[in-house]
């Protein structure tokens, strides 16, 4: 409605001058024209050109919303996700934070149960104990060092998880690789072997690792585990190892993968200088919800 109202002062107002500038070159003063015939009409047609041309850039002026140079309006979609995100990131990180004190208390009751275990020990040793007293003490330490553990999986699955997540717009930057392609970058290492990689064949890496090291492959996160639930993370046919890529350990594990064909993606780290989250991550990448 004000639109039209608009546009009928516009065209009232241009009449209204039209027929002014053409009196006024028509116009004669002491009997004679002021222009001659032709002149009038090029300076009226001119007039009125310039004029209509003021009058719709002021109209564009106004009809056109003001924005500064290079801005660009954020959808509320893009807006309420990036809020979300940091909201969910925030909370993970809060929940770890309670998950390392509760370590620490876990930890401190070890190193008791332990020193306790020692003195039953010495005193059955010295025949003032019976041995069951020896096996109480034995067992609360287990206990206790399998809580540790524990804590200590759970805060390294939470950390390589955060690291995925964080890192996750710098991985998608990057450009695809074709089958067998490797890149690597200051934060990344990529593998994309071409072997059907499942979680099943996860025993012929755990049996490699066995025999060139003598110890357990550290596998932080086998599947899907909460953690990567709440992160929106499909890691159902994925594995997490605790080993930096850059380690000897690391290193060897993925000349191993690379020679299977076996895709995978080595964080070196989240933050530059810490190798907080550093970890190798065996299968596809995991794609979002």
């Amino acid at each position: 409605m004000v639109t039209t109202v608009r546009k009928r002062r516009c065209v009232l107002t241009t009449a209204t001058l039209i027929h002014k500038l053409w009196r006024i070159l028509q116009g004669r003063r002491n009997g004679t024209l002021i222009f001659p015939r032709f002149t009038s009409l090029v300076a009226f047609i001119a007039a009125l050109l310039l004029y209509l041309s003021a009058v719709s850039a002021q109209e564009n002026h106004k009809s056109s919303p003001l924005r500064t140079p290079g801005s660009r309006r954020v959808s509320p979609t893009e807006s309420q996700l990036t809020r979300s995100r940091a909201e969910v990131i925030q909370k993970i990180k809060e929940t770890r934070a309670g998950a390392a004190k509760l370590l620490a208390l876990h930890e401190t009751e070890r190193q008791r149960l332990l020193e306790e275990y020692d003195r039953r020990r010495d005193l059955y040793y010295q025949g003032l104990i019976a041995r069951n007293e020896v096996l109480k003490a034995e067992q609360a330490l287990a206990e206790a060092m399998l809580k540790v553990n524990e804590d200590k999986r759970w805060l390294a699955e939470t950390d390589m998880a955060i690291t995925e997540y964080t890192m996750r717009d710098e991985l998608l930057r990057l450009p695809g690789l074709a089958v067998g392609g490797y890149s690597e970058t200051s934060t990344l290492l990529r593998f994309n072997g071409g072997a059907l990689w499942s979680l099943g064949d996860a025993q012929k890496i755990e049996k490699f690792f066995v025999q060139t090291f003598g110890r357990a492959l550290p596998i932080s996160a086998l599947g899907q585990t909460a953690t990567h639930d709440r992160l929106g993370f499909d890691h159902r046919n994925a594995m997490d190892v605790a080993l930096h890529p850059d380690s000897k350990e690391g290193q060897s594990l993925l000349s191993f993968l690379r020679q299977a064909g076996i895709p995978f993606i080595a964080f070196r780290n989240a933050v530059p200088g810490a190798a907080t989250g550093a970890h190798i991550h065996i299968g596809k990448p995991s794609p979002r919800n």
